[in-house]
């Protein structure tokens, strides 16, 4: 069945003026500016869809019009279900919105060996944001990492004979039988540490519903992971995200650079501090994509993974002022790749006005720009040089002249 409709407004509903998160007050040229860089983004991951169509029945085939042109493209479903989408959207928005900053504790526990033999070893713990992680205290290394918004726990208490909490075991929910047990130094300081804790639970999306996919991976703990929810809550301007991607392309270009990535995007907020992903793509040039969207189309299918590193930075007004101001003026600019800019290592300055409205950039080019905009990487060096893994975790090398980029968390998805 062939339908004529038009193309789904990605922002939602336009109105005559927004707010970035510096609290300027823009004008509808600039709203037209991010419907029309949302939908090049949207474009580009429908077009990727169509090429990996393994269920026909996910998929329609709508002539779509767009001006006086009339083209034919296979729509994955869910975006039929606009309202659907918005009333879920809708849904993520409010837990985010209404959710409260929880209180924070650290301190040093007694963590039970799962073999009997080695009893008790000391490890420094933290709890935040819903996230419980422990540390060798010796060398500093992360040891184990739960996260409530990614799997479901279930808390016990071990009480002695007057109902004081000895001891907590933190149980995840699903098909393992893998526990976490502590205990602290005095009862007051276990006692303490379980309240905070059921706080964390109660209000994670592990609470929620039942998140157990996690479970079934060997020693899921031990790699750090964030829900597509906290990306929507925590991210802010600069936090970059890292694709491998499954098609055969993208399998050539991982190859050919020797790294696990072949995309990289710019996590920014605008439009009432709504969070977009920032990116240069091959067919539709540089655009934007609204998280929320992308997480209820599932657009993370597209990818084998996707990687999460948070700037960590002062976004002080200036900082964000110019991030702003350089994706402004680098939303619609053309994709390019090609041999010559691999050939280009110095940076160039663009004085002529004619050159900076031709610039082209392809995606790791973009970050390193943008980058460099902000003065977090050396201008002297071209932005060419930068490929997706330039910028992950594996590439010691690379150096911010200001702030750094945290470790790498795999971002889980099943929990939306």
């Amino acid at each position: 069945m062939q339908t004529s409709i038009d193309l789904p407004s990605p922002l939602g509903i336009v109105q005559t003026s927004s707010i970035t998160s510096t609290g300027k007050i823009l004008g509808p040229d600039y709203e037209n500016n991010l419907k029309r860089a949302a939908k090049r983004s949207e474009e580009d991951k429908l077009f990727r869809k169509q090429n990996q169509m393994n269920d026909a029945d996910e998929f329609e085939a709508m002539e779509v019009q767009n001006g006086d042109q009339t083209s034919l493209i296979y729509y994955y479903k869910a975006l039929k279900l606009d309202e659907e989408i918005q009333q879920n959207q809708n849904e993520i928005i409010n837990i985010v919105q209404n959710r409260p900053r929880l209180g924070m504790i650290e301190g040093n526990l007694m963590k039970k060996s799962p073999h009997w033999f080695q009893g008790y070893s000391q490890r420094n713990c933290i709890l935040r944001n819903r996230v419980f992680r422990y540390y060798n205290v010796e060398n500093k290394k992360l040891q184990g990492v739960l996260n409530f918004d990614v799997q479901s726990f279930q808390l016990q208490e071990i009480q002695d004979k007057n109902g004081n909490t000895l001891e907590f075991i933190l149980k995840p929910v699903g098909q393992t039988q893998k526990v976490f047990q502590f205990k602290g130094g005095t009862i007051e300081q276990t006692k303490t540490w379980v309240q905070l804790i059921k706080q964390h639970l109660q209000d994670s999306v592990g609470a929620l519903k039942v998140l157990k996919s996690l479970s079934q991976y060997e020693r899921f703990w031990r790699f750090e992971r964030i829900s597509s929810l906290q990306i929507m809550e925590d991210a802010d301007d600069g936090d970059i995200l890292l694709f491998q991607g499954k098609d055969i392309n993208c399998h050539i270009q991982r190859s050919l650079t020797q790294s696990n990535f072949d995309h990289i995007g710019i996590l920014i907020r605008l439009n009432e501090n709504q969070l977009y992903l920032f990116e240069a793509l091959p067919l539709h040039g540089v655009g934007l994509c609204r998280w929320s969207k992308f997480v209820m189309c599932k657009w993370n299918y597209l990818y084998h993974k996707i990687i999460y590193r948070k700037l960590q930075v002062n976004r002080d007004e200036n900082f964000r002022s110019r991030i702003h101001e350089f994706v402004t003026e680098n939303i619609g600019k053309q994709y390019s790749f090609n041999p010559t800019k691999l050939f280009k290592f110095k940076s160039t300055m663009l004085q002529d006005q004619q050159q900076q409205q031709t610039r082209t950039f392809f995606s790791s080019e973009l970050v390193a720009a943008c980058y460099k905009f902000v003065n977090l990487l050396s201008k002297e060096v071209s932005s060419t040089q930068y490929w997706p893994g330039s910028f992950s975790q594996e590439n010691q090398k690379l150096s911010l002249q200001q702030g750094s980029l945290s470790e790498e968390y795999i971002i889980d998805f099943e929990g939306e």
